[in-house]
């Protein structure tokens, strides 16, 4: 599957990708159009192609930047890289979420990624190790209906 929209991998741990996209609107279009790729995919064996995989999204500043030792992309630290992956741990398999952080008077509306995304709350929560509340939204392709 190749990044569209474009972006690229940081680093992986154990099974765990980490990919950088130059907005959040395009890291959600990634996950949904990967949601959908795999139902063509041809995998041996029982599989739930819908709950295979969870997507946790979070956009923010980094404190610092330098090239992974493996791959030599760019590699991101601090607590944005924490508060993306507590994201992700929070999604429910075969979910696409997006964690917004309630600081400086950013209140829980849910973002806007044109007319072919869904998002809806999920809930607000502290998650774990986070002192801040962050917003959890689900995001969703929107159906398009035809009129007859």
């Amino acid at each position: 599957l190749m990044l569209n929209p474009p972006g690229y991998e940081c680093q992986e741990d154990a099974g765990c990708w980490m990919l950088a996209f130059d907005r959040m609107a395009h890291a959600v279009t990634f996950g949904l159009n990967l949601k959908s790729a795999m139902s063509n995919i041809d995998l041996l064996g029982n599989v739930d192609y819908e709950n295979m995989f969870k997507v946790g999204i979070l956009s923010g500043p980094f404190t610092a930047m330098g090239p992974h030792k493996t791959t030599g992309m760019a590699d991101y630290f601090g607590p944005i890289v924490n508060r993306a992956a507590r994201v992700a741990s929070n999604c429910e398999p075969g979910q696409v979420c997006v964690g917004i952080a309630l600081v400086d008077g950013v209140t829980a509306d849910p973002p806007d990624f044109g007319p072919t995304i869904n998002v809806s709350l999920l809930e607000i929560k502290k998650l774990k190790g986070i002192t801040i509340d962050v917003a959890i939204f689900q995001c969703t392709k929107r159906r398009i209906e035809t009129l007859r």
